[in-house]
């Protein structure tokens, strides 16, 4: 045999996937059906985010061909509101439709985690196992259950992985531009991603044969251009426009640059291994002090778990740089520590040889388990019942604003008043979603007035950016004859400026009655107003 023969065969021995078994693809079907009702019945009664108004809307706006950046301001990667836009057209517009195709996405995930554990580790409970730890993850099922980035950023990033992780001689090429292509998208669904190309280029270019190491790394290269489409298809007819809701608004919204406030940034990390609701850093640190500490303990090349846990690495430093940084940013990065975890934990368990070690680790492993669904447990309850620790709605006035049922009440009020495709006033842009009307342009995103009196007025005009004198401009003049006003208008605000939310709220409800408003409806502390004139 010659040496690149040798070698070839190397590659191949060394990458090897495990077929799955029998009993495993027997359950593909329950696994999948199991995780659509678990994060459907979360989905169902999860508090609402305030981010999700904003994305919903962005794909109605989408759906009546209006372009992100272009026509109103969205301050994500583009690929989001197309998504559920497609899905929208089919399922029609509502948050139950929103949150049916992150359910969707979520559990898609979760089955091809199933699938690649089984593959890896040759056992079906192992893949279950993943599955298990994956769906009663705080960071998971509070935040893959509801309408923002992470379930479609991480169903593309997984995707991308499994395409690459395979890498070897026997597998054509193309997979790799698949794998790029892939990544491509997840980048176009929340762009600060792309900093993990170096990762993936360096894996490619470490476990690829030498003779063909360009043309790997090109072909994967070639997928990430293609990926990236959408994201040039709205950057080019105006860079500027682009590159502000990517990446000027975030440097704007914090006085401490788009990189900063360190101090802040340590704070999350502590809060990531010792403990936060709003992720619960238990679970975060048994997922990853158990990676860490096996993973590289497995000597074989390409193993696919690594570049797993290395994905999680890198990501977890990419959610550390924005000002400020968020604890739910680390979600997509639970997925890789679940396959290093269980990968490594089984690798080591098929390498004990007595029958009392193994009964042992057995019980070890089912005592941690069991904790890690206890902690889960308690946190689901706070998602779903109480509101407590939950990130907005903890510093909510009124909690029950937060609710799908009130919101979807607010829409069916505002119907009862405005003619389909009437501007409205509405101070967060979900409680339109489901009605007839149409938003009153520059209110399309509430997050924008966070940044208006950093802007010029020719600025704001260009980026689709209203501003608080304009809006009480708009209601003096009656632009708008329905206005929905709420008592917190995001639930973006921390707990030291509640108070200044609420005193401006007060200023506009004092407004709207000075200039002929009244009240039609209210819904705990959500007000629609009338003008008595029209």
């Amino acid at each position: 045999m010659t040496m690149s023969a040798a070698s070839e065969q190397a590659g191949v021995e060394n990458a090897r996937p495990i077929h799955m078994t029998r009993a495993a693809k027997l359950l593909l079907v329950p696994v999948l059906l199991l995780q659509v009702g678990f994060f459907g019945f979360v989905a169902a009664h999860r508090f609402i985010d305030g981010d999700e108004g904003a994305f919903l809307l962005a794909s109605r706006l989408v759906l009546a061909h209006k372009a992100p950046y272009l026509d109103f301001f969205y301050q994500q990667a583009p690929l989001l509101p197309y998504a559920y836009a497609a899905w929208m057209k089919a399922a029609g517009i509502s948050w139950f439709s929103g949150r049916a195709f992150t359910v969707l996405l979520t559990s898609l995930l979760g089955l091809l985690l199933y699938r690649h554990i089984c593959q890896q580790t040759g056992s079906w409970l192992a893949g279950f196992s993943a599955v298990v730890l994956f769906a009663s993850s705080t960071l998971v099922f509070a935040w893959f259950s509801v309408v923002k980035t992470y379930s479609l950023s991480g169903l593309f990033l997984f995707g991308a992985y499994l395409a690459i992780s395979r890498l070897s001689a026997a597998r054509p090429q193309w997979w790799l531009a698949v794998g790029g292509l892939l990544f491509g998208l997840s980048v176009d669904t929340r762009s600060y991603l792309l900093l993990v190309t170096p990762l993936f280029l360096w894996w490619v270019f470490r476990n690829s044969e030498t003779q063909v190491r360009l043309k790997s790394m090109l072909c994967f290269l070639g997928g990430l251009a293609i990926g990236l489409a959408p994201c040039l298809f709205l950057f080019l007819p105006s860079p500027d426009t682009f590159l502000f809701n990517n990446l000027r608004y975030h440097a704007l919204r914090s006085n401490l640059g788009l990189i900063g406030w360190w101090q802040q940034k340590v704070f999350v990390l502590v809060q990531m291994f010792l403990g936060a609701r709003e992720g619960n850093g238990l679970q975060w640190s048994l997922l990853f002090f158990v990676s860490a500490g096996f993973i590289f303990s497995i000597r074989r090349r390409g193993y696919a778990p690594r570049l797993a846990f290395l994905i999680a690495l890198v990501v977890g430093f990419i959610c550390l740089l924005p000002t400020p940084a968020y604890i739910q940013y680390f979600s997509v990065c639970v997925p890789f520590l679940v396959v290093s975890a269980v990968c490594a934990a089984s690798e080591l368990f098929t390498r004990l040889e007595s029958r009392r070690e193994k009964l042992l680790v057995t019980m070890g492993v089912v005592a941690v388990m069991a904790g890690y669904l206890v902690l889960g447990g308690i946190d689901l309850r706070s998602y779903l019942v109480t509101g407590d620790g939950v990130p907005g709605v903890r510093t909510a006035l009124d909690r029950g604003d937060w609710r799908l049922q009130r919101v979807i009440a607010v829409s069916h009020a505002v119907d009862q008043v405005a003619a389909p495709g009437e501007f409205v006033a509405s101070f967060w842009p979900g409680d339109i979603l489901e009605s007839q009307a149409n938003t009153l342009p520059g209110m399309e995103n509430p997050f924008a007035l966070q940044v208006s009196a950093k802007l010029t007025p020719a600025e704001r005009a260009r980026y689709h950016i209203t501003s608080v004198p304009q809006i009480e401009s708009d209601i003096a003049a009656h632009r708008a004859h329905v206005v929905v006003l709420r008592n917190q208008i995001s639930t973006a605000f921390a707990a030291n400026e509640i108070a200044r939310a609420q005193q401006q709220a007060d200023a506009f409800r004092s407004l709207l009655e000075a200039d002929g408003y009244t009240l039609f409806r209210s819904f705990g502390g959500i007000s629609v107003y009338v003008h008595s004139g029209s």
